[in-house]
């Protein structure tokens, strides 16, 4: 079974086209996930019709949050802590920590909107890389240097064709020994 990390910014085509996520990647086939800083972005999306089909999406599809194992940042809030305490984070593993650890750089201290500091939702879903498909529409930046530096499979749905289904469209970015 494959893990999806999906991206906020791949809930846009996902919605414009219609996709039903539990007949687009079945259950059977895909576990999906977000990252709990994809929560903080998906909270903040100023279109109530789309952040409605992701909040449902979410729920229908039983997509889980992926929050690592950590102790309480006290300089944030218990709402906008980025970690999971006991039962809820899981434990990064090597490869995880590593890219955490070298793309942290790129993680700016100005706060956005959402309540993140820049970058830090694109180091944070990059870090999935090594344990599962990053699906997303953007192929810049984090996202590129992480294919390019872990060897990471990242789908960029902006270059999703039309008439090709997306799980298809998924697997043909597959390594050849995964499909």
């Amino acid at each position: 079974m494959e893990t999806v990390y999906l991206d906020n910014n791949a809930w846009d085509i996902l919605f414009s086209r219609g996709v039903d996520l539990r007949t687009a990647l079945p259950p059977s086939d895909y576990e999906l996930a977000i990252t709990r800083e994809a929560e903080f972005e998906i909270a903040s999306i100023p279109n109530d019709a789309l952040r409605s089909y992701v909040e449902r999406s979410i729920n229908e599809r039983q997509i889980r949050t992926d929050s690592y194992f950590g102790f309480m940042d006290e300089s944030l809030p218990p709402d906008q802590q980025r970690v999971g305490g006991y039962g809820v984070g899981r434990f990064a593993d090597l490869s995880e920590t590593t890219i955490l650890a070298q793309e942290s750089s790129r993680i700016k201290p100005s706060l956005r909107p959402t309540g993140l500091r820049k970058n830090e939702a694109d180091v944070s879903f990059a870090a999935r890389s090594p344990c599962g498909i990053l699906v997303t529409c953007d192929s810049r930046g984090v996202l590129k240097q992480v294919e390019a530096k872990y060897g990471a499979t990242v789908v960029n749905l902006s270059a999703w064709p039309h008439g090709v289904s997306l799980g298809d469209y998924i697997q043909r970015h597959l390594p050849s020994g995964q499909q």
